[in-house]
C-alpha cells in the first residue's frame, strides 16, 4: 500500500507542476480513483465491468449539477440575490438515491452501500495528498 501511495504521489506531482498537463492530471486522478474504489469495494472483474459504466453516468450527472450550481451562484452573486442552495442539495440527494438503487442492481447490496463512503474516503485522501504536497514542495 505504501509503495502504491508513493508511486501515485510521485506520478501526480509531475502533472501538478506542469499547468499545461491539467487535463492529463484529471485523467490520472480518475485512474487513481478507479483503482482506489475497485480495491475498497473489492470488485471482481465481472462486477467492475457492470459497475463502472453506471458509476461514470452517476459521475457525469453529479458534475453537471455542480457546474450548474456554480453558474447559478455566480448569477445570483451578480444579481445580489441569495443562492438557492436547497434546490441543488435536493437534486444531489435525489441523484444519489437513484444511483444507489442502480448500484444495487449491478453489485451485491453490501458493496453498493460502500460506494458513497468509499468515494468520500477517496476525496479526503486526495485532499490530504494535495495539502502535503503544498506544505512540502
Amino acid at each position: 500500500m505504501k509503495k502504491w501511495i508513493f508511486s501515485t504521489l510521485l506520478y501526480l506531482s509531475v502533472f501538478v507542476t506542469v499547468p499545461a498537463a491539467a487535463q492529463h492530471e484529471n485523467k490520472h486522478i480518475d485512474a487513481v480513483k478507479i483503482e482506489f474504489l475497485t480495491k475498497k469495494l473489492d470488485l471482481s472483474p465481472e462486477e467492475a465491468q457492470k459497475f463502472w459504466p453506471v458509476y461514470h453516468n452517476y459521475q457525469r450527472e453529479m458534475i453537471s449539477i455542480f457546474k450548474e450550481r456554480r453558474r447559478a451562484r455566480q448569477l445570483q452573486k451578480e444579481a445580489n440575490t441569495p443562492p438557492d442552495e436547497l434546490k441543488f442539495e435536493t437534486r444531489i440527494l435525489e441523484t444519489k438515491k437513484r444511483y444507489r438503487k442502480e448500484f444495487q442492481d449491478v453489485l451485491p447490496a453490501q458493496k453498493a452501500d460502500l460506494v458513497f463512503p468509499a468515494e468520500r474516503e477517496f476525496r479526503e485522501w486526495l485532499i490530504n495528498q494535495l495539502r502535503e504536497r503544498r506544505q512540502h514542495p
